[in-house]
């Protein structure tokens, strides 16, 4: 009894000895898993990074749109190539847009640090390699506020509330840069009512066009031509624009009115020579723009919006006109060419002659637009805007108007666009557009014929061999449809 005994009480001596073992290998007890917490403070969409106070939001959208006589979003082909409408012409062109934004937030003793980035990538017909090899990369926004300062690059605090929400192409006769950003250095006030103050240095690299030199025979001779942007002749990047808005944002819409300083600087008269600067150059001097406009949201339904906006400038001419879109490389609306005649019109400054000193030229324009949901998935807008260019220089009037045929502000001119866009959303965040829009624009140099050699590439003359391309009013009609999935929020 006593062996079965001890038998028994070593079996589980050992038992409980092998148990022990194994339950020291066992693995510890891990931590709760710190899941992503939802950051409500400030809006839908943001999340605390794990481990900190700090909110993100990630955000974007893939696009691809079909444009008739239009070389992608707020590009109708008015100049260039594809504005000359012959056989060489793409008048069907694809754009396919990849985007991603990062906003980033957190609390701090001086308010709210805020960092936010958005970049994607393009593809256009013609533009880029069909492997995507070429694809254009853009950064449109990268910027950081703090304590009431904004630094970096955002869209421009002169711009307006207008009808950029209203449709796909419409950056012709107005312009506005919340589709390209510009660096800023600014300071906004918050005045309190929702009203705030903003004071801003912004490049001027977004809002500059040419500064043209007509200071001798072969520089005549080679500006005006249709087809052509005018050769610029401006400084280097000194000074920055000096840009100041008043706002206010209520729970009716919001309205804002605007001034800014441009700075318009030229090199030298005529080519540099050695040494460099010795003919001397014109003066230094400002330019300026003022704008105004409002948003509405209509009392019957807040989703529906109506807006206003007038903007007019001196030697500021891109705070008015989009001069580095469709109507040149940054500086003309060069030529919208139909088959028996073509439209022409510049976009300048500032202009000097011979040991003259810098003229300005104005331009104003008006938009107007409405916008109108049938259902929550279904919108309908309709808008329009004028734009008048007027040269105001005795230099052109006296070295190109009278020497070709014409009497004083023969570079003068006005354009205009007016369209409809209607959106279907089946599905959340998912937007099928279809946009028709039309374009026309009342010329200067109106009478002019262009040469025979060089078709709307040579010079404008009132008398020459050829007179097939008329200079003449001319308008065109363009479209885009675009299938957009935005990410969500």
């Amino acid at each position: 009894m006593k062996m079965v005994k001890s038998l028994l009480l070593g079996s589980a001596a050992g038992l409980a000895a092998v148990v022990g073992a194994q339950a020291a290998d066992l693995p510890v007890k891990a931590k709760a898993v710190e899941y992503v917490k939802i950051c409500s403070l400030y809006g839908a969409g943001f999340y605390y990074i794990p481990g900190t106070d700090t909110c993100l939001k990630i955000g974007g959208f893939v696009r691809t749109e079909w444009n008739h006589n239009a070389a992608g979003s707020f590009a109708t082909n008015l100049a260039g190539a594809g504005g000359q409408y012959n056989r060489a012409s793409d008048t069907l062109v694809n754009r396919t847009r990849g985007l991603f934004s990062f906003d980033v937030r957190s609390q701090t003793e001086y308010g709210t640090l805020r960092s936010f980035v958005r970049s994607g990538w393009q593809w256009t017909t013609n533009t880029d390699t069909v492997g995507g090899s070429a694809t254009t990369v853009y950064l449109d926004r990268a910027f950081i506020q703090f304590a009431g300062f904004t630094f970096g690059k955002t869209q421009s605090f002169f711009d307006t509330p207008d009808i950029s929400d209203m449709s796909y192409q419409t950056e012709e006769v107005r312009n506005s840069t919340g589709g390209s950003g510009t660096p800023v250095f600014a300071y906004t006030a918050m005045l309190g009512n929702g009203v705030t103050a903003t004071l801003s240095l912004e490049d001027y690299s977004e809002r500059r066009t040419a500064v043209v030199d007509l200071s001798t025979a072969a520089l005549r001779a080679a500006a005006f031509s249709a087809g052509v942007t005018n050769v610029s002749d401006n400084h280097g990047n000194e000074v920055p624009d000096v840009v100041g808005n008043l706002r206010v944002d209520q729970a009716w819409g919001s309205a804002q009115v605007s001034g800014a300083l441009h700075l318009n600087q030229a090199q030298y008269y005529g080519a540099p020579v050695a040494p460099a600067g010795q003919q001397g150059h014109p003066d230094d001097k400002w330019g300026w723009a003022v704008g105004a406009g409002i948003l509405l949201k209509m009392p019957w339904d807040a989703k529906d919006t109506f807006a206003v906006s007038a903007t007019y400038a001196e030697g500021a001419t891109t705070y008015v006109a989009n001069a580095g879109g469709a109507f040149g490389a940054r500086g003309a609306f060069a030529g919208l060419t139909q088959v028996n005649g073509v439209a022409v019109g510049w976009l300048d400054d500032a202009y000097f002659g011979p040991l003259g000193q810098l003229e300005l030229p104005t331009a104003w324009n008006v938009t107007a637009g409405f916008q109108h949901y049938w259902t929550n998935s279904l919108r309908s807008s309709i808008w329009g805007s004028y734009l008048s260019y007027e040269a105001s220089s005795t230099t052109i009037d006296t070295l190109i108007c009278a020497p070709r045929g014409f009497g004083p502000g023969c570079s003068d001119f006005n354009a205009y666009q007016v369209g409809s866009r209607t959106i279907w959303n089946p599905v959340t965040n998912l937007d099928i557009g279809l946009e028709v829009m039309y374009s026309k624009v009342e010329t200067g140099f109106n009478g002019a014929v262009t040469g025979a050699a060089a078709g709307v590439n040579t010079v404008l003359t009132a008398n020459v061999i050829d007179p097939t391309k008329r200079v003449q009013d001319t308008d065109v009609w363009s479209g885009i449809l675009r299938i957009q999935r935005n990410f969500w929020p």
